[in-house]
């Protein structure tokens, strides 16, 4: 395929991208002017007419409000749900990490004996493969959890 070709099709892609918005706002723009022209050759005199326009006005304008309420207190309980489920995933992570770094810290030490450390309930002769195998697991775990930490925070920055 030549590139005036490739140029062509993203022009024409672009094109439809654009189209399906195209469409909706001359929908509503359509909608717009074929009330506005129902009402205005309607059967009515003036003063009539001026009151039926002044209280679809007035409940448009009622309705507007009340769908505005209830966005903003949406999109506060989705906000408050969001930040608690982030800070959760904030404490979860550090407090793994947290393990991690003891757990290696204990490696470098030597030490068993001391208070909240890691001790083996598996028996002492067990094989370097095992070992190497929990390390896997535990960067699998850290990874997964960085990666849910990440769409998380890219969730709440939206």
């Amino acid at each position: 395929m030549t590139s005036r070709e490739y140029e062509s099709r993203e022009t024409n892609q672009s094109r439809n991208e654009g189209s399906s918005s195209n469409f909706f706002w001359g929908a509503v723009i359509g909608g717009v002017v074929g009330a506005a022209a129902a009402l205005l050759f309607a059967p009515k005199s003036g003063r009539e007419l001026r009151t039926t326009l002044g209280s679809q006005a007035d409940t448009i304008m009622d309705k507007t409000v009340s769908l505005r309420e209830n966005v903003v207190a949406k999109s506060n309980e989705l906000a408050s749900k969001t930040s608690s489920i982030s800070q959760g995933i904030v404490l979860q992570s550090s407090e793994l990490v947290n393990k991690v770094k003891g757990k290696t810290a204990q490696k470098d030490e030597g030490n068993t004996d001391s208070e909240g450390t890691f001790i083996s309930i598996q028996s002492s002769n067990e094989s370097p493969s095992a070992k190497k195998s929990d390390s896997n697991d535990i960067k699998k775990k850290l990874e997964e959890t960085q990666k849910a930490f990440d769409e998380e925070e890219s969730k709440v920055k939206l």
